[in-house]
């Protein structure tokens, strides 16, 4: 093909030439289909991750539904609403504490940043709220922009009181 001609002109100049052109056009394309395979394994990996992650997200929304169950069944006012009280409340009962461990979540995480996380929120959650602040103290959860941005806006409020 159109590396043919190449190949006899530098054949026709020396042997070793060619040789070493034929050996370096070898190694590049050994090269790039190595790379290019690897570039296949990455994405099916991350095809395979992202799959579990969703897979995970949906095991955890159903027990959030069942959270937020146990939840209303508790909470007498039925208003859609979770206040801090409530939640301390319900961390006292042993089903609530089975709940946040099938779902990952640290119940002592859960304490120490509720009172911030209800006191941005005046004083009580919704269940789109709790379910979001819940969901993100997952131990599985991997670190964003937004959690530091939380974190900082956390210190700072701490380090004002």
């Amino acid at each position: 093909t159109k590396g043919g001609p190449l190949m006899r002109e530098a054949y026709s100049e020396s042997i070793i030439s060619s040789g070493f052109l034929f050996c370096t056009s070898l190694l590049t394309n050994v090269c790039l289909m190595g790379m290019m395979s690897a570039l296949l394994v990455q994405t099916v990996k991350k095809i395979a991750e992202v799959e579990e992650e969703e897979k995970s997200l949906i095991n955890s929304l159903a027990t959030m539904d069942a959270f937020w169950n146990h939840v209303a069944t508790m909470n007498e006012s039925n208003d859609g609403y979770i206040t801090i009280d409530r939640l301390y409340e319900m961390l006292s009962s042993e089903k609530t504490v089975r709940l946040l461990h099938k779902l990952s979540v640290d119940p002592e995480a859960l304490i120490n940043l509720s009172d911030f996380v209800f006191s941005e929120h005046d004083n009580r959650l919704s269940r789109l709220e709790f379910n979001r602040f819940v969901l993100d103290l997952r131990t599985s959860q991997k670190g964003t922009l937004q959690d530091h941005l939380v974190t900082r806006r956390f210190l700072k409020a701490k380090l004002t009181q």
